[in-house]
């Protein structure tokens, strides 16, 4: 209520007081004043007290109250100011208040808040009671018994400059066709949308941002964001490459977190993307081609995860020049590498957890592969583990030491079948029959014994084994070894592989299992 309303009233009310006053000491046969009016009830709504309305639209609220046949007045109130005062009559107890329409200019996911509160004769005035309607521009449409809002977009597909579109927390949406966002356009997905594609088009969607457009997708780890297929819904039956890809094309400052892709083709496409975007707590679920296929610039990546895809887990090519830290690929029972490196691209990375089907697949699969001499990398505090085929599968390449183009070091490999070949040896040197090195030691990965891969002891981690990536217990690595201690990109930790233990798993709450069931 307003503070100027009340002053208005409150000298309005003396006026009438003194003027009684007046009148009773002119009045001999007036002994008693007239009993006061009972304070008012709040008002009680009579149905939802949240309503979702598009623009254009307006809404019947009705009311209950006591006004103790004193009631005088509903006051309504706007987005915490006054909008109007409604004269009832003294005996009401009920009321229907139509709201104004909802502005054509409003936004996805606006709320406009409403309280009401009954005044008396006596210029009292009740507790406010809320009412809120929540703005939706887009019309609803059924999939499979669910309501769900169908995106309406350009006939181009093309969202253009000046364009905002807001998928609003906890709603879900549907995308029939392919959209891209162009330059000057935005989109922003708050927590727990999920996003429904369009798995009967004629040509695969895909969503892409493009350079100048702006990207906020903000899901959290008790409300991801989804995209998946639409037939979660309507036939009960996804499959891997329902639909195409969610792509970021040579876009600024995106921030992508807490967001799951699900049968997709490929889940995630990064094409010359620099570090100045956030790309943290994604998924690739069980997608059809490559998880994660990421091309030219610079991105840091954190906490990745890659789960069942048809090609590989993680494709990196071009001049990809670029970080990543705490990485996990589930690997599928394939002929396909789990962790590509191609053309010329070049990586830094820490904390990889990298698993094959396991020794016992029908298919060969390597774990990490480098296929050119332009590459370069470097790898520290990770874990290759459960190959039916190769861990490390590399063309030939020079290395000398820690400060070399070729790193891997601080790390555990076990349980693959056709372990440390070739080049990969020089990342592991020889030692004699006590343990003691013969050549390169400064590598410190986590094996002992012999002077080839038959007569290695590889070190294991209780808890790691076929899809399963948390250990059972902390592993620290070799001298203690903290990756941030050669890249201050790299977050200080002393632990191997992606995930540290069961009490500090970050995939909990938000990722699927293989089996589709959340963490």
């Amino acid at each position: 209520m307003r503070t100027s309303n009340l002053l208005f009233k409150t000298a309005v009310i003396c006026l009438a007081l003194a003027s009684t006053a007046l009148l009773h000491s002119c009045n001999d046969d007036d002994d008693e004043d007239d009993p006061p009016a009972p304070n008012p009830s709040a008002i009680t709504i009579q149905g939802d007290d949240n309503v979702v309305l598009a623009p254009g639209e307006t809404t019947d609220v009705e009311m209950t109250f006591d006004g103790g046949g004193a009631a005088a007045a509903i006051i309504v109130n706007r987005n915490g100011g006054f909008l109007e005062e409604i004269a009832i009559s003294a005996s009401a107890s009920s009321f229907t208040y139509t709201t104004p329409a909802v502005e054509n200019d409003a936004s996805e996911g606006d709320e406009i808040s409403y309280s009401f509160a009954l005044e008396n004769t006596a210029g009292t005035v009740s507790g406010a009671t809320q009412f809120t309607i929540s703005v939706a521009v887009y019309p609803t449409i059924d999939l499979g018994g669910t309501e769900v809002y169908n995106v309406t977009l350009p006939s181009d597909g093309i969202v253009p400059d000046g364009t905002e579109v807001l998928f609003s927390e906890g709603r879900s949406y549907f995308i029939e066709n392919s959209v891209f966002f162009g330059s000057g356009s935005s989109l922003t997905i708050e927590a727990g949308v999920t996003v429904y594609l369009n798995s009967s088009a004629d040509a695969a969607v895909e969503v892409e941002a493009q350079l100048g457009s702006a990207v906020n997708i903000n899901g959290t780890s008790t409300a991801p964001v989804v995209m998946t297929s639409d037939a979660v819904l309507t036939t009960g039956d996804p499959q891997p490459g329902d639909w195409d890809r969610f792509r970021l094309d040579e876009t600024q400052n995106a921030v992508v977190r807490y967001l799951r892709c699900e049968y997709a083709d490929n889940g995630f496409r990064i094409s010359g993307c620099d570090d100045s975007n956030t790309v943290e707590y994604f998924q690739a679920f069980r997608c059809d081609a490559e998880g994660l296929y990421i091309t030219d610039g610079n991105i840091h990546l954190s906490r990745i995860l890659n789960t069942k895809s048809g090609d590989n887990g993680f494709r990196v090519g071009d001049d990809y020049n670029g970080t990543m830290q705490f990485i996990i690929c589930q690997g599928e029972d394939h002929d396909e590498t789990e962790f590509r490196l191609r053309e010329t691209a070049s990586l830094e990375a820490a904390n990889l957890t990298i698993l094959g089907p396991g020794q016992n697949a029908s298919q060969g699969g390597d774990l990490f592969e480098g296929s050119a001499i332009e590459n370069t990398f470097k790898i520290y505090n990770s874990i290759l583990a459960e190959s039916v085929d190769e861990d490390l599968k590399l063309e030939p390449i020079m290395v000398t030491d820690l400060n070399g183009d070729y790193v891997f070091a601080y790390s555990y490999v076990f349980n693959n079948a056709d372990p440390i070949k070739d080049e990969a040896m020089d990342f592991f040197g020889t030692f004699d029959m006590n343990g003691d090195p013969l050549t390169n030691p400064f590598f410190n990965n986590a094996l002992t014994g012999g002077e080839s891969p038959d007569d290695f002891t590889f070190e294991t981690i209780p808890g790691i084994g076929v899809d399963q990536f948390v250990p059972s217990t902390t592993v620290t690595a070799k001298e203690n070894f903290n990756p941030s201690s050669v890249n201050p990109v790299f977050e200080s930790v002393t632990f191997v592989g992606a995930v540290e233990n069961a009490a500090n798993d970050w995939t909990i709450g938000w990722a699927k299992n293989p089996d589709g069931t959340i963490r």
